[in-house]
């Protein structure tokens, strides 16, 4: 149980970490997603001037440059997307390898009170026997 009790640990352990691994996924993503929503309200706001006279010139390679910036976040954001897959994945397996280890663990607890139970019951018995035995006596 000692050695069980050690992996059970080390499994935790692994489990907090790929949740971190995790965590830090989900963040790159979500801060890819905030660069897309500023990048859009931003082409936003300046299309809102694209109608004023000399704002109105500079605003088609602004707007090419933002689609050129836009695509490239979005490839990034599905690179991120695949990692935060992948770190799930990792996540998933600790958890699993937790639970069983955790389930061994309780199954060992459970057979050794059984043990206990039946070696109580057993020297009850005996000791039923031998009163009996000596009462015949």
């Amino acid at each position: 149980m000692k050695g069980l009790d050690g992996m059970i640990r080390l499994s935790k352990w692994r489990l907090d970490e790929a949740r971190k691994e995790l965590a830090a996924a989900q963040n790159a993503v979500d801060q890819i997603d905030q660069g897309l929503a500023n990048l859009q309200a931003a082409l936003d706001k300046e299309s809102g001037f694209a109608g004023e006279s000399l704002a109105g010139f500079s605003f088609g390679p602004y707007a090419a440059a933002s689609f050129a910036q836009r695509a490239k976040l979005q490839e990034q954001r599905a690179k991120a997307d695949a990692e935060r897959a992948d770190k799930e994945e990792v996540v998933r397996a600790a958890f699993q390898e937790l639970k069983k280890f955790e389930i061994l663990a309780e199954r060992q607890l459970e057979q050794a009170k059984f043990d206990a139970k039946k070696r109580d019951a057993a020297a009850l018995d005996e000791l039923g026997l031998q009163r009996h035995a000596r009462n015949q006596d």
